[in-house]
């Protein structure tokens, strides 16, 4: 077995090129990546526009 720096130079080596993409459940309602969330969900509630951003009111979304 190498010993010392050699061998920690090849470990870090074999870790960069072994990286592992975890996949996991939506933390709110556990649906897998690429399925859609439940309808109770807020995970991506950030992420779909909002039906209230239009502030004046008059349906055009212009924000005068």
């Amino acid at each position: 077995m190498k010993k010392g720096r050699h061998r920690r130079f090849e470990e870090a080596r074999a870790l960069k090129r072994t990286v592992e993409v975890i996949v996991e459940p939506c933390a709110e309602c556990g649906a897998p990546p690429d399925e859609e969330h439940a309808s109770w969900c807020l995970a991506t509630e950030d992420l779909e526009p909002a039906a209230d951003d239009d502030h004046d009111g008059d349906g055009d979304g212009s924000l005068r």
